[in-house]
C-alpha cells in the first residue's frame, strides 16, 4: 500500500536516532525529492553522511536506499493520481476530500487568504515592519480568540528584537500600559465581533502618542479607524468560529519582513534558541546536540 512507508515511520519514529528522525521527516515533508534524489544529494541536503541514509533504510526494515526510493515513488505516484493539484495549479479539493464540510472549510480558508493578499498594499507592510523594527517597545494585544494570534506573534517577535509586551486582561494590561510613550508601538489583532478590551488599549495607545498597527478585517472596523497602519485581513469562518488562516499568513509575512530588515535578528534568535536548548526545551536535537 502507498502509505505503508509512512506507517512504518510513524510506528518506529521514537526509536530512531536524531539523524534518522531528520531523514524520516524529510520523507514525510518532501517525498518528491526523496523519490528521485541520489543518496549523496539527500545526505547533503540533510547534513548527514550517505552511510547514515543507507543505515536508516535498513533500520526501518528495507533492503537499502533503492528499496526506500521505490516505496516512496509508489507514494508519490499515488498522490499524483489523487489529482489534488492538477497541472493548472488549481487545487481540486472536492476530488480529494469529497464535497462535504472538509473541502468547504479549506476552500473558505483559501478564499480568505486570496482576498486578503489581493487587498494588501506593499507600502503598508513596509511601514508596519519599519515600525516594529524601530519602536522602543512593542505591545501586542488580541482579545478573546484573537489572543492566540497575538501570543504567537509576541513570542516570535520577542526572539527577533526583544522589548515585546503581550497584553493579557485589563488588570495586567493597565499596569504594563502605564509606561507606554510616543516611542513605543502597539500591534493589535481584532476581528468581528471585536473585543472591547482591544479597543480600550488602542484608544490608550493613541492618547500616549504611540504608533498603532491594526490587523483587522476592514479599515472601517472600530480599531481600523483609529490606527496609523491598517493591515486588512479576512477572518470570517464557515460556521461558529473565526478563521485565522489569513491572519497567520499576514503575521508570518510581517515577521519575515522584520528579520530581513534587522541584521541582528538572526543573531539574537540563535542565542535564544541556544539558551532554550541548554534548558532541554526541545525534543529534537542535531548530531552536535543543538536544537533543530
Amino acid at each position: 500500500m502507498p502509505q505503508d512507508v509512512i506507517s512504518e515511520l510513524r510506528k518506529g519514529y521514537d526509536e530512531l536516532t536524531q539523524s534518522q528522525k531528520r531523514i524520516a521527516e524529510a520523507i514525510v515533508e518532501d517525498p518528491e525529492f526523496v523519490a528521485f534524489a541520489t543518496v549523496d544529494k539527500m545526505a547533503a541536503r540533510l547534513g548527514v553522511s550517505p552511510s547514515t541514509v543507507v543505515r536508516f533504510a535498513y533500520r526501518i526494515g528495507l533492503n537499502g536506499y533503492q528499496d526506500l526510493q521505490d516505496r516512496v515513488r509508489v507514494l508519490v505516484r499515488s498522490q499524483m493520481r489523487s489529482n489534488v493539484l492538477p497541472s493548472d495549479g488549481e487545487l481540486d479539493l472536492t476530488s480529494h476530500l469529497g464535497d462535504g464540510v472538509y473541502a468547504q472549510s479549506f476552500e473558505h480558508d483559501l478564499e480568505n487568504l486570496r482576498r486578503t493578499i489581493i487587498g494588501l498594499a506593499k507600502e503598508d507592510l513596509d511601514r508596519a515592519v519599519d515600525i516594529l523594527v524601530k519602536a522602543r517597545r512593542v505591545y501586542v494585544v488580541g482579545g478573546t480568540t484573537s489572543h492566540s494570534v497575538a501570543y504567537y506573534t509576541a513570542l516570535a517577535l520577542d526572539r527577533m528584537r526583544g522589548d515585546i509586551h503581550l497584553l493579557v486582561g485589563d488588570a495586567a494590561s493597565a499596569s504594563q500600559l502605564l509606561s507606554m510613550t510616543a516611542d513605543d508601538a502597539l500591534l493589535v489583532f481584532t476581528f468581528p465581533p471585536y473585543a472591547s478590551g482591544s479597543l480600550r488599549v488602542t484608544n490608550w495607545a493613541r492618547l500616549q502618542g504611540a504608533t498603532v498597527i491594526g490587523v483587522t478585517d476592514t479599515p472601517i472596523s472600530p480599531v481600523g479607524q483609529r490606527v496609523d497602519v491598517v493591515i486588512p485581513t479576512l477572518a470570517s469562518g464557515l460556521s461558529t468560529q473565526n478563521s485565522f488562516v489569513a491572519a497567520m499568513g499576514v503575521v508570518n509575512a510581517l515577521l519575515n519582513g522584520v528579520v530581513a530588515s534587522s541584521p541582528e535578528a538572526m543573531d539574537r534568535y540563535g542565542r535564544i534558541m541556544e539558551l532554550l536548548d541548554n534548558w532541554d526545551v526541545f525534543v529534537l536535537k542535531g548530531d552536535d546536540g543543538t536544537a533543530t
